[in-house]
């Protein structure tokens, strides 16, 4: 039973993300079959591919085994990227932008580039805070 209620959170999460089980699966190196699996709860998860589902996903490893409706709390691996340390408090859907945003970052190979970008952002965002 705690097979089916994880594997529910893992493909609620995700697709809140707005990812596919192909794009989940090929962040942790394992085929979107076994994402499949892992999903209906018919393959059990070993605690080292909760936590890499975890981090591939941007969330605690508690939030698989947090009951209800409520959405899972953002790790701490998103400080890093949000202006001034701000910590995003919860989990919120992403809009059809802000997956195209996403999307397009992850096709961007090189880190330099990768790092412009996230200046450039968080450049707008604190001269729109000073207005």
């Amino acid at each position: 039973m705690i097979d089916k209620k994880i594997g529910s959170k893992i493909k609620q999460i995700r697709k809140g993300w707005g990812l596919s089980q192909t794009e989940l699966a090929e962040r942790i190196g394992i085929s979107f079959q076994q994402i499949q699996k892992y999903e209906k709860g018919s393959t059990r998860l070993s605690v080292m591919r909760l936590q890499q589902i975890s981090e591939a996903l941007g969330v605690n490893i508690i939030a698989f085994f947090e009951e209800g409706e409520r959405v899972a709390k953002v790790s701490d691996l998103s400080l890093r990227y949000t202006p001034g340390g701000d910590r995003l408090e919860t989990f919120q859907p992403l809009n059809k932008e802000e997956i195209t945003l996403l999307r397009l970052f992850r096709k961007t190979r090189n880190r330099k580039v990768r790092e412009g970008i996230l200046k450039q952002l968080r450049g707008v965002v604190e001269l729109e805070n000073r207005k």
